[in-house]
């Protein structure tokens, strides 16, 4: 799924609540949309800044706590790999 069709559908979808947010995102993951394309999702959906679509995103119970872990963990590497460079 392209990035451009997956902040066409953010825009027009009818954010509920938490949990309509999370089956939302279940549903893109079953697609194969990456971590980086469900947060472009909340991020258009929820007119939030990428940091805090990222952290939502991780918060959302459509990722179970090993995922979680290793998106925290790549989250972490490159934050060092990025303060490293400076």
């Amino acid at each position: 799924m392209k990035l451009e069709d997956i902040k066409k559908e953010a825009a027009q979808y009818k954010y509920n609540d938490i949990s309509s947010l999370s089956s939302k995102i279940r549903e893109f993951k079953n697609k194969g949309v990456s971590f980086l394309g469900c947060v472009a999702f909340v991020q258009v959906n929820q007119e939030i800044s990428l940091n805090e679509a990222r952290e939502l995103t991780v918060k959302l119970d459509a990722y179970n706590e090993d995922e979680k872990k290793r998106i925290d963990a790549a989250y972490q590497l490159m934050l060092s790999e990025f303060k490293e460079e400076e």
